[in-house]
């Protein structure tokens, strides 16, 4: 079965820093792919390197979708559907929220209009954005809404793989409910989704496999079950073998 994104081989350094070292997996078409890892493992800038937001790899082959996408713009990789969000809440703060969600409708797929308001709308429902917030300023929302935004924004763009850079973060027990909930929906409508997150709990939970990244290595992947039991993910984890 032909992968949707196969990576081969992929490396960045910044300097004498080798931040991704020489990664090959595969994301099969339709599954979750949980990405876990102590902080500092670079499992942010694996994201960076799929999507060429903000760069690109030093070496090494992305195809996706049958399409080789290392050497293409990060605005050409997001036409072909792969699409991504970031750690930290990066909306438009200054536009409204709809005119988020409108803007990266345009940029990915031409529309305008009422097409595009439709498709905000639509993606406003499936992730749960309350629509009565579409005219707020994005500045104005709380961490959660402001997270359900991103989603949205990202969602409206309709991808055919989805990669999720720690949703949960900074969120409650019952906000970290409703990415379990959206995650698992979205994947049981096809689509594709990679997933970081130090919630192991939610990893466990909506993942089909589990990669775990420890200094710009992959040290495991797999089952979930069988992969948060590999000594070397539990001595990176916990700073000490099992």
């Amino acid at each position: 079965m032909t992968p949707l994104l196969a990576v081969r081989n992929l490396t960045k350094s910044f300097g004498a820093l080798v931040a991704v070292n020489d990664l090959s997996f595969d994301v099969m078409e339709g599954e979750i792919l949980g990405i876990a890892g102590p902080n500092g493992s670079s499992k942010s800038t694996l994201f960076n390197l799929i999507s060429r937001i903000p760069f690109g790899a030093d070496r090494g082959e992305i195809t996706f979708d049958g399409e080789r996408i290392d050497g293409q713009s990060d605005h050409r990789i997001a036409k072909l559907g792969l699409i991504r969000t970031f750690q930290r809440e990066a909306v438009f703060q200054s536009m409204s929220c709809v005119d988020n969600i409108l803007v990266a409708i345009e940029q990915t797929s031409g529309a305008r209009g009422r097409q595009a308001e439709r498709m905000a709308d639509e993606a406003s429902e499936l992730v749960g954005f309350p629509r009565n917030f579409h005219n707020l300023p994005a500045a104005t929302l709380p961490v959660f809404y402001q997270k359900q935004l991103m989603m949205t924004t990202a969602v409206a763009q309709n991808p055919k793989l989805l990669l999720l850079d720690e949703p949960a973060s900074s969120l409650v027990e019952s906000e970290i409910g409703w990415v379990r909930e959206t995650v698992s929906e979205l994947n049981a409508m096809g689509m594709t989704i990679m997933l970081i997150e130090h919630v192991l709990p939610l990893l466990m939970s909506v993942s089909n496999r589990l990669l775990v990244m420890e200094q710009g290595n992959i040290i495991a992947l797999g089952d979930p079950a069988e992969v948060t039991r590999n000594p070397a993910v539990v001595e990176a984890y916990l700073g000490q073998p099992a």
